[in-house]
């Protein structure tokens, strides 16, 4: 019988999976069998466990919702643009604080997370919400701010609870999936003029 093919997102996938359902001392032997194939099958592809994990658990180099950023703001009102932001940068800390969390408690410092990569993805966000923000200012839509320190306190207000989240634990009150929302409707009463922030 030929050895069963499985592809690299197959095993990224099932070794997330299982890290994020036993921890970081789930064994290979239990990755391998979820994905169907033998232990050496598994190292041959990827090499060691602490390759696997980094594989499965790392946080991209380029986060999903660069994308939207990378388009600028569009003619809607800001306010609007801003609460959809707020919910695609916070779907993506919902996934990536669990992952950290595991990463963490095998003892990987973070910033051996990103150390290939060129950017921090954290300042390449940074970056590139400010040149967002820039263009709003430019084009006199939104108060004449300084457009990092409004790119930080946007992003790091979502970050944060996430990060208190995991600090804190239950006792924090339960998670509110209105708080993105919330937190742009706060955000765009202090930057955007009357009657923009209204629509």
């Amino acid at each position: 019988m030929r050895p069963r093919q499985f592809t690299d997102e197959e095993m990224v996938q099932t070794a997330r999976r299982c890290f994020l359902e036993h921890g970081p001392g789930v064994s290979t032997s239990t990755i391998a069998a979820e994905l169907g194939v033998s232990s050496a099958a598994l190292f041959r592809r990827v090499g060691n466990k602490r390759a696997l994990m980094l594989r499965a658990l790392a946080p991209p180099a380029v986060p999903p919702f660069f994308e939207t950023l990378a388009r600028g703001p569009d003619e809607r009102p800001v306010g609007e643009q801003l609460e959809a932001l707020a919910v695609e940068i916070d779907a993506f800390f919902v996934k990536m604080f669990p992952l950290l969390a595991v990463l963490r408690a095998a003892g990987l410092d973070p910033h051996t997370l990103l150390d290939h990569m060129d950017e921090p993805p954290p300042a390449k966000a940074i970056r590139a919400l400010t040149a967002w923000f820039s263009t709003l200012i430019e084009q006199g839509r939104i108060r004449d701010v300084t457009a990092s320190n409004a790119a930080m306190s946007f992003i790091g207000g979502l970050q944060g609870r996430h990060f208190l989240r995991y600090a804190c634990g239950a006792s924090l009150p339960p998670p509110d999936p209105d708080f993105p929302r919330t937190h742009a409707r706060i955000f765009c009463r202090g930057l955007v003029p009357q009657p923009e922030a209204n629509q």
